[in-house]
């Protein structure tokens, strides 16, 4: 949630004609995040946020648009999409794709606590579950076939300590990729800034513009790796076991997928650490840009490595 676009007053009235929000009282930039650039809006129907896509082909946004009013709809709390006047989801600002889309309340959190892990285990059990008669399907794009697309990209980059480690990981992912398990729609970035509390109320889940087909287990990986992990990578067991019980509690896990699990937190790190040194090495130029630090899931690796029978 970075700004890369500046949107002047003028842009923004003209946009806002398109919809039944009046006119506009405020926009403020997102700096968290790193993908598109979001705005807090202020109109005079109320609050909301603004996304400019940045990356995303306009042909794959209605994907990300219709499962959020198809989970909102389900009961999982999530940004639910504001239709223009027309009824469509998808607009143009600033010769870009762009949506408004609800504004939740609630904030996130930087030391979740294990009351937070729990209400977030059970939200992304709801979710999965929530998404099983989604009836659009979509490949993760950020999957085996982009690791190593970005692995190639990165080559002459790295130290010689990190292309062995990448090298040697990508090598044992070939191995160990388990396509028969459960899949369907996941939310693939579901970080302690995707999530709003207020206490340990979960008011809401955001940020669904990684959203695809994949396995389920992969998700709860990623967030755990996110939810669970110390300064130094490695898990804190309390914290893990909270979201992995509640997560079981709304999905319970089918035989195999148990076993997989150290595999799964292993790909979800290699997934993060390379999104991480392609933003590091080949940075975009922007006006809020957060570049988040690869050496977090360098580390989260090699602790999920070293640790190649963790308990789920």
């Amino acid at each position: 949630m970075s700004v890369y676009t500046c949107v002047s007053p003028s842009a923004l009235e003209d946009f806002l004609r398109r919809y039944r929000l009046g006119r506009p009282l405020g926009l403020r930039g997102i700096s968290a995040g790193v993908e598109n650039s979001n705005f807090f809006l202020e109109t005079e129907a109320g609050e909301f946020v603004l996304t400019i896509f940045e990356r995303l082909p306009a042909a794959d946004l209605p994907y990300f648009l219709d499962l959020t009013a198809h989970l909102a709809q389900h009961g999982i709390p999530c940004p639910q999409p504001i239709a223009d006047r027309e009824g469509h989801y998808l607009q143009q600002l600033c010769g870009k794709p762009a949506a408004i889309v609800q504004k939740l309340s609630g904030s996130s959190v930087e030391q979740p606590s294990d009351r937070q892990a729990t209400a977030v285990g059970r939200l992304l059990g709801r979710l999965h579950q929530a998404g099983r008669d989604f009836p659009q399907r979509r490949a993760n794009p950020t999957g085996p076939h982009w690791w190593a697309q970005t692995a190639r990209a990165l080559a002459g980059r790295l130290s010689p300590a990190e292309q062995a480690l990448l090298d040697d990981e990508l090598a044992y992912q070939r191995r160990q990729r388990a396509s028969h398990l459960p899949q369907g729609v996941i939310h693939a970035d579901l970080f302690c800034d995707n999530a709003l509390f207020e206490g340990d109320v979960l008011t809401g889940v955001i940020d669904f513009y990684y959203a695809a087909d994949d396995l389920y287990l992969y998700d709860l990986a990623i967030t755990v790796n996110a939810w669970c992990s110390r300064a130094d990578g490695e898990l804190d067991p309390a914290l893990s076991r909270a979201l992995c019980d509640a997560y079981q509690a709304e999905r319970p896990f089918v035989p195999g997928e148990a076993s997989h699990w150290s595999t799964a937190l292993r790909a979800a790190a290699l997934r993060f650490w390379l999104s991480r040194l392609y933003d590091f090495h080949f940075p975009r130029p922007g006006d809020l840009i957060q570049i988040k630090d690869p050496e977090e899931y360098r580390r989260i690796l090699e602790a999920r490595r070293a640790d190649c029978l963790l308990p789920l």
